[in-house]
């Protein structure tokens, strides 16, 4: 079982997973950066009312520190603009692993893919931010939303990755934090897909 809840732990590590298969699985080289970051990891979403079928709207964290992803750092670099809007770039960190344990989800849910998408700062909650995604329809997915009730599987569009291609990726971040084991968690009962 700790094997099992190990190797899950692994394939869980970001939203990289759709770019992953997309660039084939060896051109999988993020880059972690250090900076002001928005984490979906956890993130609700709903499919965006100018392209429903496409995109979602996701309600994310604002971070700080090191996150990874694929675009390079200037490129990630958060920015404000004369009327005051900020905007950052969702991004992947452990942060929410402590508190937010991995929920498996089969294939054939709507989910979101959030890695490297563009943000905007909430004005009235610095701590929060929107984010517009592109929704997934196909395979099985991992998230860190929908508290650990399967339920949630078919009522939410969360944030979440693939399970079978994430396993690069979160070596490269654990590396880069220098840790040998993750600290995410999955949810009780649950079993990789």
């Amino acid at each position: 079982m700790v094997r099992a809840v190990y190797t899950a732990v692994l394939l869980f590590a970001v939203s990289a997973a759709v770019y992953a298969s997309e660039q084939g699985e060896d051109s999988v080289k993020g880059i972690v950066c250090e900076g002001l970051y928005a984490l979906c990891t956890s993130a609700p979403c709903i499919p965006d009312p100018t392209d429903p079928e496409k995109k979602a709207v996701c309600s994310c964290e604002v971070a700080d520190g090191k996150s990874f992803g694929m675009k390079t750092c200037p490129e990630r670099k958060a920015s404000t603009d004369a009327n005051g809007v900020t905007k950052v770039t969702s991004t992947f960190s452990f942060a929410q692993a402590p508190t937010k344990p991995v929920l498996v989800c089969p294939s054939g849910k709507p989910w979101t893919d959030c890695l490297d998408s563009p943000c905007i700062v909430d004005p009235r909650d610095p701590l929060h931010a929107v984010c517009t995604c592109g929704i997934e329809r196909s395979g099985a997915f991992v998230t860190l939303g929908g508290d650990c009730n399967t339920i949630t599987c078919d009522t939410g569009y969360w944030s979440g990755a693939t399970p079978d291609t994430n396993q690069a990726v979160s070596e490269q971040l654990m590396k880069e934090f220098g840790i040998d084991t993750s600290p995410m968690t999955l949810c009780p009962g649950m079993e990789p897909k």
